[in-house]
């Protein structure tokens, strides 16, 4: 409450007015700090209350978590080679062994152009026209608006790489060789690998050349005295690019002098020689490759060197992956082997024929049972806060803040039903219906205990029931239908299904229990506001004409479910019991704040009043003295 300005003199009285007038407004303030105190009650509950709201919400991600077979199951996938194949399995596959051989890894494809004199520079010529590349089915144009003969290796690299067109297609990138001349070379590589994504030229408007094969000038090495000119020839039939570097053996003159001899070899690590008679002056001699060197008349002195660079556009040839899986072939444009064996992807790592490498596949129960585990934990840490929050304590005897409280108590006689029920529509031969039943026991405060023996014997003994008690299952009475997706308003249980489909095996309507279900293409839907609203079949065409299908199916719900759809309840936020929990409370707290703002204008009035009263007793009571005073002075 906030202090008037006036104060109150007690210097006739003698009394400090100040203090009595605090002292009586503090009595009168008694039922504004009543509400103060209610309010910050309230907070504390309001404070409570979040804390649940989260941990209901961390329970209903846990559940959801776990709430499907492919969620729950744990497949663990190992490799006798992992260097030559890595392997992952998901919740569908089958356990077992398989057989894998790599015969070959898939590559891209990479191609370079001829050397150019620089990168930045010199133009790359245009005769005209779009450039357009093809990488497999897909194209790259370089419109002849953004082309022109002064355009640069460098700016050709990148009106590919920022192309449009160009979607995870092509790299282009600028190579630097080495040599003395044409060290520029304009390489494009393939983005992915495969025989799908080779690169070829459907239009090339520029000088550079991706297609033939290119044997450069002779050049001479440092310190060069000889007077006769090499020259190159060819054309080269190699298959990949490389340099031959060549050393005068034994010197002469050609055009005079027979058998010249030149040593050369190869960056393959080929070698050779050649040997230059009198004949032989300005005449192509053979090297290798169908490459040839020519010396003009004049001398060749020994121990000095030269070098023909040779050129091929292909880099790398784009290759299939290639691969025998149990003895079956295949090949594919990736490295990546993707559900060949259901369920399971291959990582091919290296080439290496002959070396049958071993994929195990297994279920990994240890990895089950820690998200069990988890998914206790969450559970736990929820009742843990419900018990707390609403205990007494007898030894200091005080309560906590939600003793009593009704919403809490809901939501503990919620979540404790939802924990301790059966699980229904299971297979008829089911023996496994509660968490108790796998060893999840209720113990002290409503906490979850795990007897880890009991949920290892059912792992070993009745793995297929302990995935159907925590997950969801179906059955169908006929293979065209399954299980597409569900909602947390669709009902478990059995359910009559009718299915009448055309000769295109497209079907043309249906009932689930009795109700109209809708049709979408090859769905069936539920019918919405029913028992089954959320529920979507899918339908396998026969082919084998008109017909109907008549059968039962089975949803069953796992507890994860369960558990999940009661936490969304009481997480609603118009509906939630949590919702009404926390509005009770802010609506309080904003009554408490008008009605505290009401007492505080009436305790400044009180305080106002107190103060005019006071000072006019102190003003009567000097009144009072001054007229003593006069009549003590006028009677002696």
């Amino acid at each position: 409450m906030s202090q008037a300005a006036t104060t109150v003199s007690g210097l006739v009285s003698g009394i400090d007015w100040n203090a009595t007038i605090e002292q009586l407004m503090q009595i009168e303030r008694r039922r504004v700090s009543l509400y103060e105190t209610r309010k910050s009650e309230n907070e504390t509950k309001l404070n409570l209350w979040a804390q649940i709201q989260a941990k209901v919400a961390a329970l209903q991600g846990a559940s959801q978590n776990l709430d499907r077979r492919s969620e729950f199951v744990v497949k663990s996938a190992s490799s006798s080679d992992s260097t030559v194949v890595g392997v992952s399995a998901s919740a569908t596959a089958a356990g077992g062994s398989h057989s894998v051989e790599v015969l070959a890894l898939a590559k891209a494809h990479s191609i370079a152009s001829q050397g150019w004199t620089d990168n930045n520079s010199t133009g790359v010529g245009d005769s005209g026209g779009n450039l357009v590349i093809q990488v497999g089915d897909e194209t790259i144009t370089i419109a002849d608006a953004d082309l022109s003969s002064a355009t640069t290796l460098e700016q050709l690299k990148n009106l590919i790489n920022n192309s449009a067109d160009n979607d995870n297609l092509v790299t282009a990138s600028i190579l630097n060789d080495g040599t003395d001349s044409g060290a520029y070379r304009l390489v494009l590589t393939a983005d992915n690998p495969g025989l799908d994504h080779r690169i070829s030229f459907s239009s090339n408007p520029t000088g550079l050349n991706f297609t033939s094969n290119a044997i450069d000038q002779a050049e001479t090495g440092a310190g060069w005295s000889g007077t006769s000119v090499a020259s190159s020839g060819g054309p080269y039939s190699g298959t990949v690019s490389k340099s031959f570097l060549f050393t005068v053996a034994t010197g002469g003159t050609v055009g005079t002098d027979n058998g010249i001899l030149l040593n050369w070899t190869d960056s393959a690590g080929n070698t050779g020689t050649v040997t230059v008679n009198a004949s032989d002056v300005g005449n192509p001699v053979t090297v290798a490759n169908g490459v040839t060197v020519s010396f003009a008349a004049g001398t060749l002195v020994a121990g000095e060197t030269l070098s023909i660079d040779v050129f091929t556009p292909q880099l790398s040839a784009a290759q299939n992956a290639q691969v025998r899986i149990d003895g079956i072939y295949l090949s594919q444009s990736t490295n990546t082997i993707e559900n060949f064996i259901e369920g399971v992807t291959l990582d091919l790592l290296a080439a290496d024929a002959g070396n049958e490498v071993q994929i195990s596949i297994a279920d990994d129960k240890e990895a089950i049972k820690a998200k069990i585990q988890k998914w206790v934990d969450a559970y736990n840490s929820l009742a843990q806060d419900l018990s707390t929050f609403a205990a007494y304590d007898e030894v200091n005897e005080s309560a906590a803040p939600l003793l009593g409280d009704s919403f809490l108590s809901s939501i503990r006689s919620e979540i404790a039903s939802a924990i301790s029920s059966q699980v229904g529509a299971l297979p008829d031969d089911a023996t496994l219906s509660h968490l108790a039943d796998v060893g999840i026991l209720s113990g002290s405060r409503g906490l979850l205990m795990v007897d880890n023996e009991t949920l290892t014997d059912a792992l070993d003994e009745n793995f297929e029931e302990v995935i159907n008690l925590f997950s969801q299952s179906f059955e169908s009475g006929d293979n065209k239908l399954f299980l597409v997706t569900t909602n947390e308003q669709t009902s478990g249980g059995s359910m009559s299904v009718v299915v009448n489909y055309n000769a295109s095996g497209q079907p043309t309507s249906a009932t689930i229990n009795g109700q109209s279900a809708t049709i979408d293409g090859q769905l069936i839907r539920g019918a919405i506001g029913s028992s089954v609203e959320g529920l979507v079949l899918g339908f396998t065409p026969p082919g084998t004409g008109p017909g109907t299908v008549n059968t039962t199916v089975r949803l069953g719900k796992g507890i994860t479910e369960i558990i999940a759809t009661a936490a969304n309840q009481i997480l609603d936020d118009e509906t939630g019991t949590i919702h009404y929990a926390t509005d009770s409370l802010t609506t309080q707290n904003e009554n408490l704040d008008r009605q505290i703002a009401s007492w505080e204008t009436r305790l400044t009035a009180i305080q106002e009043r107190l103060q005019r009263q006071f000072s006019l007793l102190e003003t009567s009571l000097s009144k009072m003295r001054n007229q003593s005073n006069y009549l003590s002075g006028v009677l002696g």
